[in-house]
């Protein structure tokens, strides 16, 4: 495909500002673009299989706590590490800037077909250059800009693949599409949800009826996790209900959207509030009985944990509820409908059979190429899924540990944190952020704040949804910019999987879809809210207004790099260089030291060996005796040396308190950690 103008100009631009930041200073880099110990999991994972000593941290317990496919990526890069252990550090950041680059380039190319041009050009430049989303998302060392350029490929992909009439649309398209998906998958396992919400629009693609089998699939699961949270509150633990929510939401959902589909709720004809009711109110009250018997018959024979009865009524209520807004919102984004109307077993009979062509094209490499990933782990590491996911599961179980808290409130589920900027929503409402905390901030305070914020949001989403509807009826129904739904329902469906559960430590570089998501409604609201003006000021207007904020994004986000990795020295060597060099000061060649975290300690010390304690890139036999409480022993036969970590992590909170109980002599301080002498019985 041939490159543009905008597109040259945009990579000599990106290219050129970050080589001051790959010939940085070495401490530069160090202490202010790899801010966090789990990216160099991943890279002294891939130093020691380039080694030859497999996929471990420490060489000695095998792990699989990381993402595949950058994985894949940075094994040959630090193979260099056994000449140069910083070469590869600079290769890690041009091998990041140049996936961003290409993430930016696509996500232009999907817009500048659906909007003004001007307006994708800003898009593609607040992806590179906007310094908070540069900072979660490039920097660091993580896998977050190659799960951008593969979820935003997959997006790209799709909308290709719309654009043809369905009856030019081959068996390779959807198997390239399939690929790409399983790509994605590897990137980021988590991508499963938009992997699954993209399956959906290329079996339902005809008449889009994927729009109805989308906003029931999220809607029903919203009415589950509403309805058990309402009953339930959220107690510090939930482990004697925690099957039971897995139940209803395995069998719930699919029942309801058997229900709603044979009784005509897929119908794209409103036939008026009465009758509309009639059914959804049937479909609610059917899907919550039968799926009720289901879970009590489940509970009496031990499969489940407790089912109050009252849930279910609760499910009725909100599963009425939300399926009668789905149903008209469904209804007003499809459109006028033209062609016959079916019954639903009708349809059914007629179409099932290109559903299933349609989904095999797609869905074959996913499921061959995850199914041979999860048994690969099964072997080799003796558990299908990473290990880490896991842990973090595990953590949210324990009730005095410093990773956190599981969520705690209805908002929270849905991802409206208390702290709206940790939140996966933080670029959807930075704009109220900014307001709220730098205009209102000395003129309001609690509740007042609170209720003010809330206000706030609901009038910037009306806005923003506003924008997107004029949008959508000014392109007439363009599929394109109707993907923004599988988008962002695969969104909702991440946060649900990581809020529902005991899941804690959540991390900034999760939410890249949920940001992408934002860039573009914001692009196709901008692009909506435009087309209330004139031809010729619709034009002019955003040409100037997409041209100045790009103006300023490029010089305000490249001074900060240049500033922070070129004039700004460090004043003394990088904090891991020095915290490593007095470890081996205090510590004989050959010593096996454990510690929390540790993937920095691990890339740069030399002549020992680094055991991580919490769990996250260690064995999963580790990880069981952890959760069976027989750690110490599994530590007592490793032998270990010393333990180093904070102390008020090590001393006082779980689980490493009672880990280590009875083993650890204080022996010295470094920087803002200690060194204990481990000593078995």
């Amino acid at each position: 495909m041939k490159v543009n103008r905008f597109e040259a100009l945009f990579a000599i631009l990106v290219v050129v500002v970050h080589m001051t930041v790959v010939f940085a200073p070495m401490d530069n880099l160090l202490d202010r673009w790899f801010t966090t110990d789990d990216a160099f999991y991943y890279f002294q994972v891939a130093r020691n299989i380039s080694e030859g000593k497999g996929s471990s941290l420490d060489g000695i317990h095998p792990s699989n706590g990381y993402h595949p496919l950058w994985m894949l990526i940075l094994i040959p890069v630090f193979s260099l590490a056994h000449f140069d252990l910083f070469l590869p550090l600079r290769l890690v950041v041009f091998i990041s800037v140049l996936i961003s680059l290409g993430s930016g380039t696509i996500l232009y190319r999907f817009l500048s077909k659906s909007i003004h041009p001007s307006l994708a050009m800003l898009a593609a430049v607040f992806w590179v250059f906007f310094p908070s989303l540069h900072r979660s998302f490039i920097q660091l060392g993580m896998e977050s800009a190659l799960n951008a350029l593969c979820g935003v490929g997959l997006i790209y992909q799709t909308a290709r693949i719309l654009e043809k009439p369905i009856a030019q649309e081959s068996w390779r398209d959807r198997f390239t599409l399939g690929v790409i998906a399983l790509l994605t998958l590897f990137a980021r396992l988590d991508n499963v949800f938009l992997v699954l919400t993209i399956g959906l629009v290329v079996v339902f693609r005809d008449k889009q009826r994927w729009i109805f089998w989308l906003f029931y699939l999220i809607f029903g699961l919203s009415a589950v996790y509403l309805a058990f949270f309402t009953r339930l509150g959220f107690p510090r633990f939930l482990t004697e209900y925690q099957s039971t929510l897995y139940a209803m939401i395995w069998l719930g959902v699919p029942i309801k959207l058997i229900l709603a589909y044979s009784l005509g709720l897929f119908r794209p004809i409103w036939r008026g509030f009465r009758e509309e009711f009639v059914r959804v109110f049937l479909a609610g009250l059917s899907s919550a009985v039968l799926t009720g018997v289901i879970l009590i018959i489940l509970n009496a024979g031990g499969v489940i944990g407790s089912y109050p009865r009252t849930t279910a009524l609760l499910d009725v209520f909100y599963s009425v509820l939300m399926y009668l807004l789905a149903r008209r919102l469904a209804i007003e984004i499809i459109g006028k409908f033209q062609g016959e109307i079916f019954s639903p077993w009708g349809e059914f009979l007629q179409n099932i059979r290109h559903w299933i062509v349609r989904g095999t094209g797609y869905a074959l490499p996913v499921v061959i190429g995850l199914s041979v990933y999860l048994l690969l782990n099964l072997i080799w590491f003796g558990t299908p899924s990473p290990v880490s996911g896991q842990v973090k599961h595990w953590w949210g179980t324990i009730p005095d540990t410093v990773y956190g808290k599981p969520v705690n409130s209805i908002p929270g589920l849905f991802g409206f944190f208390e702290n709206i900027g940790q939140s996966p929503w933080w670029l959807l409402f930075l704009p109220v952020s900014i307001f709220v905390e730098g205009l209102w901030g000395g003129l309001v305070h609690g509740v007042t704040s609170e209720w003010l914020e809330c206000g706030l949001m609901i009038g910037w989403l009306a806005m923003i949804f506003a924008g997107l509807k004029w949008q959508i009826k000014k392109s007439n129904f363009d599929p394109r910019t109707l993907l923004i739904f599988p988008i962002l329902t695969a969104c909702l469906f991440q946060i649900m999987y990581y809020t529902g559960s005991y899941y804690i430590n959540l991390r900034p570089w999760y939410w890249v879809n949920s940001s992408l998501a934002a860039i573009m409604l914001f692009s196709f609201s901008l692009e909506g809210w435009f087309t209330r003006f004139s031809f010729y000021e619709i034009k002019k207007r955003l040409v100037l207004f997409a041209g100045l904020i790009m103006v300023v994004i490029v010089i305000g986000g490249s001074s900060m790099l240049v500033n922070s990795f070129l004039i700004q020295k460090n004043p003394a060597k990088a904090y891991y260089l020095r915290e490593v060099e007095l470890l081996e000061k205090e510590t004989p060649p050959g010593s096996m030291i454990g510690m929390p975290g540790g993937g920095t300690t691990a890339y740069f010390i030399h002549d020992r060996t680094i055991i991580n304690l919490d769990g996250l890139i260690n064995s999963y036999n580790y990880f069981q005796h952890l959760k069976n409480g027989q750690g110490r022993e599994y530590l007592d036969q490793l032998g270990l040396d010393f333990v180093f970590g904070n102390p008020g992590m090590i001393e006082n909170a779980a689980p490493y308190y009672s880990l280590l109980r009875d083993r650890l002599e204080a022996k010295t301080d470094i920087l803002e950690f200690r060194l204990y002498q481990y000593r078995s019985p």
